[in-house]
């Protein structure tokens, strides 16, 4: 997709009253970028970006494709037409790319009008409704820059400097490639609306990727769920880079057709794009994410009174400059949810909470060795304890017999440890 602009958009959150809001990512990201990187938001939304004029657009486009006539294709433009009039757009044109590979469409982003251009003979290959559910895809492209004042489009200008930055990394690459799976599949499902036929918006998608002229979108949404129902696939995010695979972008669209306003369908989505969390492929909201569940760990763990010193609580503001502690109560109905989001990390951050732990149980040397023993009681309980016990096998200077000891016997130390307490 092309997007040129010639204005920015103010600072300004999602309307909750708009019909249309931007996908739950987008929003997350939104909160990110309008919190923790305020000043980069406020430049972007103050300034103008630097784009080609309308005039220079529409220019490169009567270069690079041939402009298809009303006249010559009224039918087409009928169903352009009746697609806008749906979106609320009053001005629509349409282009054929030259020396085109593949079939494809795209949008060349103007104010108020709708440039689309096709690449390969999509005319020839898709049927009526199936092009109508192909335009609305774009369409809806243009849309998600226009509403709420064009806040998305702000986030796409600063997402595009983070990324051009010298001093950009893995992170705001991922952050990048997150996005624009999100979008696709939230075109995917504008489409879907617009149109009312998931199976014309997956069968466009497949026939674009295959070239056939015929397909069946049941058999493909069979196909879908024999791929995502596979172990290894279970185990993996997307490995598109624009656009996620047609069979995430089909079963998408199944999820939101059963159950629309369901939050399971957001979970089951962030599974599909970003799979389990990695530490070598954080974007920028799964790292807050992590940032918010290493804080609930040690909340969770430094929950007991007797853990609570003063170097101790010196030792986790080094982590969090506000970090208190959690009540008993508040940590115990936090716990299941640390357990549930470790078992969704992979082996490097697993390895990163138990050497929090590591970090703390040789620290308050008054407490002797009940630290250790409450991180084996810890561990156990939060699916770590393998892991745990292999790092302070090769982190602590104490001996493997001692190590065992102190393990097995960790209920007693914590007894006695808490009454010494009382």
């Amino acid at each position: 997709m092309n997007d040129e602009s010639e204005n920015s958009a103010a600072n300004v959150a999602p309307d909750p009253e708009s019909p249309i809001q931007p996908p739950a990512y987008h929003q997350a990201l939104l909160d990110y970028l309008q919190t923790e990187q305020i000043d980069l938001w406020n430049w972007f939304s103050s300034h103008k970006a630097r784009a080609d004029s309308a005039e220079s657009v529409r220019l490169e486009l009567l270069k690079a494709a041939y402009r298809i006539d009303r006249g010559d294709a009224a039918s087409v433009y009928q169903v352009a037409d009746s697609v806008a009039k749906k979106m609320g757009f009053a001005a629509v044109t349409l282009y054929q790319a030259q020396h085109s590979e593949g079939l494809n469409a795209s949008l060349a982003w103007l104010p108020d009008e709708a440039h689309v251009v096709l690449h390969g003979p999509v005319l020839e290959v898709l049927s009526n409704t199936e092009f109508a559910a192909l335009l609305a895809h774009e369409f809806a492209h243009h849309e998600l820059y226009t509403i709420n004042d064009g806040v998305c489009l702000v986030m796409e200008h600063v997402l595009s400097a983070m990324i051009s930055d010298q001093s950009a990394d893995a992170v705001h690459d991922r952050t990048w490639r997150s996005h624009r799976l999100y979008t696709e599949l939230h075109c995917d499902r504008r489409a879907a609306e617009v149109t009312g036929s998931i199976e014309d918006c997956v069968c466009a998608l497949v026939k674009l990727e295959t070239g056939l002229k015929e397909v069946s979108a049941e058999a493909y949404f069979a196909q879908a769920e024999e791929v995502l129902s596979n172990p290894t696939q279970q185990n993996k995010g997307s490995d598109g880079m624009t656009h996620p695979e047609v069979f995430i972008r089909a079963r998408a669209l199944q999820l939101w057709r059963d159950d629309p306003d369901s939050d399971s369908v957001d979970v089951a989505l962030k599974r599909f794009v970003e799979g389990p969390l990695r530490l070598q492929e954080l974007g920028l909201l799964r790292q807050r994410e992590m940032r918010q569940l290493t804080r609930e760990f040690l909340r969770c763990f430094l929950s007991t009174e007797w853990l609570q010193t003063d170097l101790m609580l010196g030792h986790a503001k080094r982590f969090f400059k506000d970090f208190a502690w959690a009540e008993t109560t508040v940590a115990a109905a936090a716990a299941d949810h640390v357990k549930e989001q470790l078992a969704e990390c992979d082996e490097h951050l697993r390895n990163y909470f138990c050497y929090i732990l590591l970090d703390f149980v040789t620290y308050d040397a008054d407490l002797e060795e009940a630290p250790l023993a409450a991180a084996f009681v810890f561990a156990e309980s939060a699916g770590l304890l393998d892991e745990f016990r292999m790092l302070a096998a090769a982190e602590l200077k104490f001996g493997k017999r001692a190590l065992q000891k102190v393990e097995s016997d960790a209920v007693r130390i914590l007894q006695e440890a808490a009454s010494s307490f009382g």
